[in-house]
C-alpha cells in the first residue's frame, strides 16, 4: 500500500531544505518522481511505500511543517 504524505511550510527556504534532503537522502529505492513540490504554495507531497514511509515522515517533520497529513494513495 502506498501513502501520500503532505506537508506545508511557512517559508520557501524550509520547502527547499525538505526537497533537498529528500532528494539526497539514502532511502533505498526512493524515486525522485515521487516528490511533488509546489513552491508557490510552499507545500510538498511525497508518495511513499511501507518501506520508505518512516524515513520520509521523519524528514518532513524535522522541518516543522505548518500542516502535516497523510492519506492512502490511489494513483
Amino acid at each position: 500500500m502506498q501513502k501520500l504524505l503532505f506537508a506545508s511550510f511557512e517559508s520557501e527556504d524550509a520547502l527547499k531544505a525538505v526537497k533537498h534532503e529528500l532528494t539526497t537522502a539514502t532511502i533505498a529505492g526512493f524515486p525522485r518522481e515521487k516528490i511533488l513540490a509546489n513552491e508557490e504554495k510552499k507545500e510538498i507531497r511525497v508518495i511513499t511505500t511501507a518501506a520508505t514511509e518512516a524515513e520520509v515522515r521523519k524528514i518532513l517533520k524535522e522541518h516543522h511543517p505548518r500542516e502535516f497529513r497523510e492519506e492512502e494513495w490511489k494513483g
